[in-house]
C-alpha cells in the first residue's frame, strides 16, 4: 500500500533537488559569463590600445610600443603576450614576453573581436583576442592621411593573457555553490520528513481517533473547527456517518428490546395454555380451550413475524414488487367492508370522496395491505362518535390519497414517532394485542412503490395521514 507521507516526502525531495540543481547551475553559468565578459573586455581594452598605437608610414606599419607603459608585456613572471601580424599571416611586432615564439589566436576573417582559450608559450592556459583593424596614417599632410587609410593593408592583432585568476575564481565559484547545494540537500533530506511529518499530524491524530472508534463508542465525534480546511470536509461527513450508526445501533437495540418484550406476552400465554392441557388431558373442555388459545397466540405471533419478514425484505430492497392497473376506489371498498361493523358500533361517520376512475398503475396486493393498515389505524383509534374522511384531492400532482381521523389524545410530539417500530404511545395500544408494526409496514411497503406516507395533526384532535407518489425523474 502506498503511503502518502512517502509518497509527498519523495516529491518534495526530488522537486527541491531540481529546483536547487537548476538554480546552482544557472547561477554559476551566468557568473561565469560575467567573469568571462570582464576578462575579455579587458582583452579588447589592451587590443584597442595596441590598435591605437599602430601607424602606416607608407607601406611600413609600425607600433610605437610605450613598454613603459605596459609593463605587462616584459619579460618575466606571468607575463602578457600581444603579437602584430599583418593579414597574410606575417608577423611584424610581438611583446618581449614571448621571446620569438609565436602566439596562436583565432581566425580573423570577421571584422568583430573573437576570442578564444589558448595554450600560452608557456605552457599555461589563457585566452586570446583577436582583433583585425586597419592602422592609422602616419603622414602629416591629411589628403596624403586619408589615401592611405582608405588603400592600407589590414592588420592582425592578438593578445593573450593567464587566465589561472580567471579559472581559480571559477572553481571556488563552482567549489561553494557545489557545498552549498551539499548542505541543502542534507538540510532537505532531515528537514522534508520532519516538516511532513508535522504538516500530516492532524490526519494522524483523526486516524488514531478512529481507529478507537467501535460499536460501543459512536457518540465520540472528530473535531471540526481545529482541523486544516483540507480535512473539515471529511470529519464533518464521517461525523455524520457516525450519527446516522448511532441512530441506526440504537434502533436495533430497540428492535431487539422490543422484539423480545412483544415475544415475551405471547410465548408465556401459549406456554400457560399448554401447561394447563397437560396437566389435565382427562377434561376435553380445558383442553379445547387451552387448543383455542394456543391457536390465537399462535396467530398473532405468525403475524407479528410476518410483518417483521416485510420489513426485513423491503429495507434490503427484496420486496418482489408486480405491477398492474389498480383501481383506488374499488381497493379502498374492498379493504373497508370487513371495518364497517366496528366502524358503525362506535357511531363513526366516515366521508368518501375517491371517483370510481381513479386508477394505478401498482401492485395491487402491496397496496392493498397498506390501504388496509391506514385505514384499520383510522377505525382502531377513532374515539366513539368520531369522524374518518378518505379523499383524493383534485389536481394534486403527484398523486395522492389522504385518510384523516378523530384522535383524543394525541400530542405533536407523538406524531414523529407514528412509523417507529413497536411504539405504543397511547395506552390503548397496550390492552389488546397491537404490536405497533402497522404503520411502519406501511410506510416500508410504500418505499417499495415508489410511494411515501406522512403525518400531521390538520387540527388538534384531526390527524392526517397521505399516501403520496413520488414524481418520476426525467
Amino acid at each position: 500500500m502506498t503511503s502518502i507521507r512517502r509518497r509527498l516526502t519523495v516529491w518534495v525531495l526530488a522537486g527541491c533537488s531540481v529546483l536547487w540543481a537548476g538554480g546552482a547551475a544557472g547561477l554559476y553559468l551566468d557568473l561565469r559569463a560575467g567573469l568571462l565578459g570582464e576578462f575579455d573586455a579587458t582583452l579588447t581594452a589592451r587590443a584597442q590600445a595596441l590598435a591605437a598605437l599602430t601607424r602606416q608610414r607608407g607601406t611600413v606599419v609600425e607600433l610605437d610600443f610605450p613598454g613603459e607603459f605596459m609593463p605587462g608585456f616584459e619579460r618575466g613572471g606571468a607575463a602578457d603576450y600581444f603579437q602584430m601580424q599583418r593579414a597574410d599571416g606575417g608577423v611584424f611586432d610581438q611583446s618581449p614576453s614571448l621571446d620569438g615564439h609565436v602566439l596562436a589566436g583565432a581566425a580573423a576573417a570577421a571584422a568583430t573581436p573573437q576570442y578564444a582559450d589558448v595554450t600560452l608559450p608557456d605552457g599555461s592556459p589563457g585566452r586570446a583576442i583577436t582583433l583585425r583593424f586597419t592602422p592609422q596614417s602616419g603622414d602629416d599632410e591629411t589628403a596624403d592621411s586619408d589615401r592611405n587609410s582608405s588603400t592600407a593593408p589590414a592588420v592582425i592583432v592578438i593578445v593573450a593573457l593567464h587566465r589561472s585568476a580567471l579559472d581559480d575564481r571559477l572553481k571556488a565559484l563552482a567549489t561553494t555553490l557545489f557545498g552549498a547545494g551539499v548542505l541543502l540537500a542534507f538540510v532537505t533530506l532531515v528537514g522534508v520528513p520532519v516538516l511532513v511529518r508535522r504538516g500530516l499530524s492532524p490526519l494522524d491524530a483523526v486516524a488514531e481517533q478512529a481507529r478507537g472508534i467501535d460499536g460501543a463508542s459512536l457518540e465520540r465525534r472528530f473535531p471540526s473547527t481545529s482541523l486544516p480546511a483540507e480535512l473539515a470536509p471529511i470529519c464533518g461527513r464521517l461525523n455524520e456517518l457516525l450519527a446516522r450508526l448511532q441512530a441506526s445501533f440504537e434502533r436495533e437495540r430497540r428492535f431487539s428490546a422490543d422484539v423480545a418484550h412483544e415475544l415475551r406476552t405471547p410465548v408465556a400465554e401459549l406456554r400457560a395454555a399448554v401447561e394447563v392441557a397437560l396437566r389435565w388431558p382427562g377434561d376435553v373442555a380445558e383442553a379445547t380451550l387451552a387448543l383455542q388459545e394456543a391457536h390465537e397466540i399462535a396467530v398473532q405471533m405468525d403475524g407479528l413475524i410476518t410483518r417483521l419478514l416485510t420489513l426485513a425484505r423491503c429495507e434490503a430492497g427484496l420486496q418482489p414488487v408486480t405491477r398492474e392497473p389498480v383501481y383506488v376506489a374499488a381497493l379502498l371498498q374492498e379493504v373497508w367492508e370487513p371495518l364497517a361493523a366496528q366502524a358503525a358500533r362506535k357511531q363513526v361517520v366516515t366521508t368518501w370522496a375517491v371517483t370510481e376512475d381513479t386508477c394505478l398503475d401498482t401492485d395491487r396486493t402491496l397496496l392493498r395491505a397498506i390501504f388496509s393498515n391506514l385505514v384499520a389505524n383510522a377505525v382502531e383509534y377513532c374515539p366513539e362518535g368520531g369522524s374518518i374522511g378518505v379523499c383524493v384531492p383534485d389536481g394534486h400532482d403527484p398523486w395522492q390519497l389522504e385518510i384523516s381521523n378523530t384522535v383524543a389524545e394525541l400530542a405533536t410530539d407523538d406524531v414523529s414517532h407514528l412509523f417507529d417500530r413497536f411504539w405504543q404511545g397511547d395506552p390503548r395500544r397496550a390492552a389488546s394485542f397491537h404490536s405497533g408494526l402497522g404503520l411502519a409496514v406501511s410506510k416500508a411497503l410504500a418505499a417499495s412503490l415508489g410511494m411515501d406516507i406522512t403525518a400531521q395533526l390538520a387540527s388538534p384532535t384531526v390527524l392526517r395521514l397521505a399516501l403520496t407518489r413520488r414524481c418520476e425523474r426525467a
